[in-house]
């Protein structure tokens, strides 16, 4: 499946396919959300939590630029 075929997805085919092959792989929390940034086959998945009703409030596709922009504080590269 490529990020297309995902798109055209019902949110709840979605969610099913993000935590059946999915790898969590970092998370923030950015006012009232928690989020979590998955891997899924080769792209980039944030999915939103509502953290007061802990209800998935949208889930979102993210380029690796922007995976890198938003999370570069939180990844650690070696120095050389």
């Amino acid at each position: 499946m490529n990020a297309d075929q995902f798109r055209k997805l019902t949110s709840l085919q979605q969610v099913e396919i993000i935590f059946e092959n999915g790898q969590e792989i970092m998370s923030r929390v950015f006012v009232f959300y928690s989020i979590r940034l998955y891997v899924l086959y080769d792209f980039f998945v944030e999915v939103w939590y509502r953290q007061t009703s802990l209800k998935i409030d949208r889930i979102i596709l993210l380029r690796e630029e922007d995976v890198m922009d938003i999370y570069e504080k939180q990844i650690e590269l070696p120095e050389f």
